[in-house]
């Protein structure tokens, strides 16, 4: 014979397990969707670590083979290459330990290399 007390118990445990489901699979769609986002995002990312690759590449060519006063540095260059791709690059430092920063930009997604020489 039952009692009064266990009635609705079953039904209670049954919301409170479905509740437990339903904040595990909420969590797991969360991370799913960012991991989306990510995903989307991976192109522009290439791209803009490649115009950054760039400018590091342009960064050298203007220190070392471009001949400047001795004692005279360029501060900064910004190059648009095409499409929303450009890229900016700092320079810091004196020789021996010069040091080119550049940032490589595309549809709002940025990458940034650091070289020093």
């Amino acid at each position: 014979m039952k009692k009064i007390k266990d009635k609705g118990a079953s039904l209670f445990l049954t919301v409170l397990i479905m509740a437990a489901i339903l904040a595990i699979a909420m969590g797991i769609s969360r991370l799913s969707l960012g991991e989306i986002k990510i995903s989307r995002e991976f192109p522009q990312s290439f791209i803009a670590y490649y115009a950054a690759e760039a400018g590091i590449e342009r960064g050298l060519y203007t220190d070392l083979i471009i001949t400047t006063p001795p004692g005279t540095y360029a501060q900064s260059i910004s190059d648009y290459l095409s499409e929303g791709i450009s890229y900016e690059v700092s320079f810091s430092g004196t020789s021996p330990s010069r040091k080119i920063t550049a940032e490589g930009i595309y549809k709002g997604t940025s990458r940034a290399i650091e070289l020093t020489y």
